[in-house]
């Protein structure tokens, strides 16, 4: 009496993505035999379902539909340095039972080894081919880990000094501890400055800003080591905490800073990206500002009795608007940019049901119209341009009288 796994999903693997345990077992011949399999949620028994064998004595379990509805990405990981997410992934387990007799009853069982949903769903092709260890910093990892974005790593990515950078990792939480190690380049490529200090990675996913402000704001730089900066580096450290103290450490993210003086107003997006995280873009050309108004209204009859007469004016209307709404909307363009980075950002913009607007320091949340995308080519397209058009979510309702 025995059941064995056959499948089981990566040790992190993205919540709106199937979730498979494939197991079997040497029981199946016995009669009104079924699986009865238990799914642990946050170490909380969720739910129980029964299984019966699909391809000779294996049978599998998808645990996405349920454990989808766990994790989420929220606005206020914008507000800090580092936002280390409880909600963005989520422990799980699962216990498999044989059931079989007359009257059936429960007998042998197998644990499952224990993995993280995060909050990600990938495209077909991109969870076929996805392996966890390209994004889990952990001294363990042979697989050096790059930052949780799908951004091409052959294109620049520019940044101003003030408005939040974000990355995200998963991190393991046990046994280590992690530092960030910031360098910075000028125009020769000379390392202007250096520094590496520790940082808290708590949970399973967690997004940093990295932005020069930032670096400002904890002190690790004082403003002047940005004046001659051309590009700089962030790169994170995972330590073993005893001897022999392995490490290991994640791609270096390089960002160009962005000095330039621009003729209209830089507007920038942030949006979740396929990995539950927070991507950004810049949009440097000109934007426009609309408003689209609704009137709601009556027809009435023209005149008024006085005195017994009915009297007609040229004051009277014969129709009325007792309220108008409003909705503003905000059109934006790119930057000449390579297709590479226009296939990237329409594929990913797009498509993320969370993007934000950053005004004036704060998140604004809009929608955006664009109902399709098209991955642009130099071949038929020559220079390449985006135009993205955001509604704003709140709305102006005016007076009823």
């Amino acid at each position: 009496m025995a059941i064995t796994f056959s499948q089981e999903p990566l040790l992190h693997t993205p919540a709106s993505n199937p979730i498979l345990f494939a197991f079997s077992s040497d029981q199946t011949g016995q009669p009104n035999f079924s699986y009865k399999v238990e799914l642990y949620i946050a170490s909380a028994l969720f739910g129980t379902y029964e299984i019966y064998p699909m391809f000779g004595t294996y049978a599998k379990f998808d645990a996405s539909e349920y454990l989808r509805s766990f994790v989420a990405t929220h606005m206020k990981y914008l507000s800090a340095f580092a936002w280390e997410s409880q909600d963005q992934a989520v422990d799980m387990q699962i216990i498999v039972y044989e059931s079989y007799g007359t009257p059936p009853a429960l007998e042998a069982s197998a644990t499952s080894t224990g993995n993280y949903a995060f909050n990600g769903a990938l495209r077909y092709t991109d969870f076929i081919a996805f392996n966890s260890l390209t994004y889990w910093l952990d001294y363990t990892n042979a697989v050096q880990p790059t930052f949780m974005t799908s951004y091409p790593q052959t294109e620049r990515q520019i940044t101003p000094y003030g408005p939040p950078f974000f990355v995200g990792i998963i991190a393991n939480r046990d046994h280590e501890y992690y530092e960030l190690r910031l360098r910075i380049y000028d125009i020769t490529g000379a390392n202007t400055y250096s520094y590496i200090n520790v940082i808290d990675l708590d949970f399973i996913v967690n997004m940093l800003d990295i932005s020069p402000r930032s670096m400002d704001s904890n002190g690790w730089t004082t403003g002047s080591e940005w004046d001659t900066c051309y590009y700089y580096e962030v790169q994170l450290i995972a330590t073993y905490d005893s001897i022999p103290y392995t490490t290991q450490n994640t791609v270096p993210i390089r960002l160009y800073l962005d000095q330039s003086c621009y003729r209209f107003e830089q507007q920038r997006l942030y949006w979740m990206n396929k990995y539950g995280v927070i991507d950004q873009f810049d949009f440097n050309m000109y934007s426009e500002q609309s408003t689209s108004i609704n009137s709601y209204g009556y027809q009435v009859q023209p005149g008024a009795w006085v005195d017994g007469q009915y009297g007609l004016s040229l004051t009277d209307s014969e129709k009325r608007v007792n309220m108008k709404s409003a909705e503003d909307r905000i059109t934006m363009n790119t930057d000449w940019i390579k297709p590479a980075v226009q296939n990237w950002l329409v594929r990913e913009l797009y498509e993320s049901p969370q993007v934000w607007m950053y005004v004036n320091g704060s998140y604004q949340p809009v929608i955006l119209e664009n109902k399709e995308s098209r991955q642009k080519s130099r071949f038929k397209d020559g220079l390449i341009q985006e135009t993205v058009v955001a509604t704003i979510t709140w709305s102006y309702r005016s007076q009823l009288n």
